[in-house]
């Protein structure tokens, strides 16, 4: 058994070692015994120099002798010689090796290869991205942003703004150059500065021949040949904010309305019991004032909008019970009529007070904005529908295949899609005509939404190509769906062009990390399909 001195000391050494925050004190009777501090000096050096190489710092000076220290200190200089070699391998020289770390060494020299072989790779990749930057949908270009100088642009930009491409090469055309209101530039290039990115910012552009567009632009700052470029897709919302405008002109028709007692005014108390209701409620409702009166709360409101009103007035009431102004509450709450139907409102609810100042109750005013809601449902079915088909857009599109990859990847239920491509489409128009090209598109559309479920999702991917998005569905049953679309348009009598066929290709959610990854191998099994001859179905 140890000596109470030996415990000591190995207590000591234990909280030496074993807890960096911790300085324990030495025992009081070794404090001036040499051979004790030599100890403890070597210990308290191993112990900052591993406290300093955990943290990453090189440069510290190990200093004493001996086993550990020395070992500390090649670790050191590997280390840095290891940064060096990062650096240089950062700067595009990959022709360094490691060869004094282990089995460190086979893993880094490895992961060197690897970076090599990726950087040839990404010379590949550099015509593909040109192949899919053509593709966008939405007007997207690249601009310097020093000075606004257009670099590239896709044929998206070219149909919103109606320029050609000689209007826009010699590369002299000055992104700046749309902008109607120079200030909403100003506005793009700080946020672009301030935050490496710029998300749906409105703005107003010319196109050709001084007609006014407006549009969102959403950007992201990019590096090429160390100078800073600007990739932005710029959407055209002309449509949309003109049924804004127009929404605002009803709103406003509506609110004079209001004024003139179309508004239902009501009061409550704090236990939530009406104690007035103005009598346009019965054109609101159809109820009377009095079947109103003696509703609950329940009856009042639809479950959601119910609990929605409840915790909006338990936080103005719980403001007031604390000695703070009533906080008001302003919501959008659907209300049962008594036809069986329900009737959409905005509802602002304000505290009464006294002469005295002292809370008294509640102020409500109901709005019908019923007509609001619908039209606020037609911009959401415009910006996620495709102009020219119908059908729905690349948004609508992007957003159908996260939900369907979310949840085949959280709960295991299959989904998959097909892409699609016409035959010798190019061959149509220069036929033709473009006319007769849209009108292709058109009708293949509604050939498509008549061999397709319900619940499957139809889409324009871009150009004469369509995405079909099928939930709750194998690879097989994909196939055979695919195989009857096709069928259906080659046996279709298309207006002026007679018959037109289909190239498609399948794939299914297995295992994939992201949506991208499906819609890749879809893609490459339409590539085969048209390079096995075209009008048929190829899977991957």
């Amino acid at each position: 058994m140890l000596s109470n001195d030996a415990q000591s000391i190995l207590e000591y050494y234990k909280a030496l070692l074993n807890d960096l925050h911790v300085s324990p004190a030495a025992p009081e009777n070794l404090s001036k015994d040499d051979t004790f501090l030599a100890v403890e000096q070597t210990l308290r050096t191993i112990r900052a120099a591993a406290a300093e190489l955990g943290n990453g710092n090189l440069s510290h000076d190990i200093k004493g002798k001996g086993y550990v220290l020395g070992s500390m200190k090649n670790l050191q200089a590997s280390l840095r010689n290891l940064t060096w070699i990062t650096k240089t391998i950062a700067s595009g020289d990959f022709s360094q090796r490691v060869h004094f770390l282990g089995d460190f060494s086979e893993a880094f020299n490895s992961m060197t290869e690897k970076l090599e072989s990726s950087i040839h790779e990404l010379e590949e990749a550099r015509s593909h991205f040109e192949m899919v930057f053509q593709t966008i949908p939405d007007a997207t270009v690249i601009t310097k942003v020093a000075d606004g100088t257009l670099i590239a642009y896709n044929r998206a930009f070219l149909e919103a703004t109606k320029f050609t491409d000689e209007d826009l090469t010699g590369g002299q055309f000055n992104i700046a150059d749309l902008y109607v209101d120079l200030s909403q530039r100003e506005v793009f290039l700080k946020t672009l500065e301030r935050d490496g990115n710029v998300e749906n910012l409105e703005f107003s552009f010319y196109a050709k021949n001084n007609a006014r567009h407006i549009g969102l632009v959403s950007s992201k700052r990019i590096m090429i040949d160390d100078i800073p470029h600007a990739l932005s897709v710029i959407r055209d919302i002309t449509q949309l904010k003109a049924i804004e405008a127009k929404l605002q002109q009803s709103e406003e028709r509506h609110r004079l309305l209001a004024d003139n007692a179309a508004d239902v005014i009501w009061t409550m108390d704090l236990e939530g019991r009406f104690s007035y209701i103005s009598p346009s409620v019965e054109k609101l409702r159809g109820y009377t004032i009095e079947e109103i009166m003696a509703q609950t709360p329940e009856e009042v409101l639809c479950p959601d909008s119910l609990i929605h009103m409840q915790e909006g007035l338990a936080r103005a009431i719980n403001s007031v019970q604390n000695g703070l102004p009533f906080q008001v509450f302003r919501g959008e709450l659907e209300q049962p009529c008594k036809d069986g139907s329900t009737v959409w409102t905005e509802a602002t609810v304000s505290g009464i007070y006294s002469e005295d100042g002292r809370f008294i109750g509640m102020l409500g005013v109901t709005r019908d904005i019923s007509e609001r809601k619908l039209m606020e449902e037609e911009i959401r079915r415009l910006s996620i529908t495709d102009k020219l088909t119908q059908s729905f857009n690349r948004l609508k599109l992007d957003e159908t295949l996260e939900q369907q990859f979310e949840s085949s990847k959280g709960g295991g239920v299959p989904f998959a899609i097909i892409i699609l491509d016409i035959d010798h489409f190019k061959l149509v128009n220069d036929t033709y005509g473009h006319q007769v090209g849209d009108r292709v598109l058109i009708e293949l559309v509604e050939a498509l939404h008549d061999n397709v479920r319900a619940g499957d999702v139809v889409g324009r991917w871009g150009g004469e190509e369509f995405l079909i998005i099928l939930p709750e569905t194998t690879l097989a049953d994909a196939t055979v769906l695919a195989e009857r679309l096709r069928q259906a348009v080659a046996g279709h009598a298309f207006s002026t062009a007679g018959q037109v066929t289909i190239s498609l290709g399948v794939s299914a959610f297995t295992t994939d990390s992201s949506p991208e990854s499906i819609v890749s191998r879809a893609d490459t099994a339409l590539y085969q399909a048209k390079e096995k001859g075209r009008n048929r179905v190829e899977v991957k």
